[in-house]
């Protein structure tokens, strides 16, 4: 049960659905028409879905052991290495995890013939490496880190497909017709992910700028305040609503008439995040905000399912 706490497990499986939800309902639409040779196969699939999950499981893990002495401050009751888990085997699990990702890395690279796969999962566990031990504590590079590595469980999918494809030529020319509404529609929702991955980040920051003040960590509220980084996630979130606003608009125009309503839940949470942040002071009102944007992602990732 403290494995599974320490590498937290529903943040895994929301890696995983959102990886499945666009394969099925973004991807394979616009592949299916020319045959089920056009799509990386499902035992593949599988493994890249488990590299991302390990690789995130990994992150987390490493993040716990860069942050003992922030955590000790901003959330002791949470704290579960050095408590729980002996630093020893958190390190040791660290590695055997990343082990696996490297193992599943080359397979993937030899099996799809493209060994630029295996090369961005490998730079995948260097960029959250990094980010525990430097980029989290300067100011917003560790926040669009953060989105930027939410933000490639959504692109590798279509990544492998590309890469799959790339090697057979004939049936690449005939499929690369569906590649632009197969990108336009990957965009839009990575663009999603990016921009509630930053907000629930920098409210998080917000959230324990008094350990991070103490320990010399440079994350926007610490630099700019906590005043500046209220009104900078509000922008943010009204610019998110606007964006969702004119998405959902789109989906009307393209006749996909129950994601666009299924969106209105995104909405209103989008909406409700906005009244949060403009009421929001004390620490445990940021912690609740937290959650709520963790809602908004996955519901806006749910419009997924309609969009087949």
């Amino acid at each position: 049960m403290n494995f599974l706490r320490l590498i937290r497990w529903p943040n895994l499986l929301i890696i995983a659905a959102t990886m499945f939800l666009v394969r099925y309902s973004i991807v394979w639409p616009g592949l299916s028409p020319f045959g089920p040779e056009a799509i990386t196969p499902m035992p593949l699939f599988i493994l890249l879905v488990g590299a991302f999950m390990l690789i995130a499981a990994a992150g987390y893990i490493i993040n716990d052991l860069s942050d003992t002495d922030v955590d000790s401050i901003n959330k002791p009751d949470k704290m579960m290495i050095g408590k729980m888990i002996s630093f020893r085997n958190a390190n040791s699990l660290y590695l055997i995890l990343n082990g696996f990702v490297v193992l599943i890395a080359a397979f993937l690279g030899y099996k799809l013939q493209s060994w630029r796969l295996t090369l961005i999962l490998l730079m995948m566990i260097g960029l959250l490496y990094f980010y525990s031990r430097r980029y989290k504590r300067m100011n917003l590079i560790g926040n669009i880190v953060v989105a930027v590595a939410s933000s490639m469980s959504l692109i590798i999918v279509w990544l492998t497909d590309f890469f799959y494809l790339s090697r057979r030529e004939g049936l690449f020319e005939e499929a690369s017709v569906s590649f632009p509404a197969i990108t336009a529609l990957l965009m839009a929702y990575t663009l999603f992910s990016f921009l509630t991955s930053m907000i629930r980040e920098m409210v998080k920051d917000v959230e324990d700028v008094q350990g991070d003040t103490r320990y010399g960590c440079q994350t926007f509220p610490v630099v700019a305040g906590v005043r500046a980084a209220r009104i900078f996630l509000l922008l943010m979130s009204v610019i998110l609503l606007v964006l969702m606003f004119l998405w959902q608009y789109n989906l009307y125009l393209k006749t996909f008439y129950t994601a666009a309503i299924v969106l209105f839940v995104s909405d209103f949470l989008a909406v409700y995040l906005i009244i949060l942040l403009a009421r929001a002071r004390e620490k445990q009102q940021f912690h609740y905000i937290s959650g709520v944007v963790k809602l908004l992602m996955v519901s806006g990732l749910i419009s997924l399912l309609f969009l087949r």
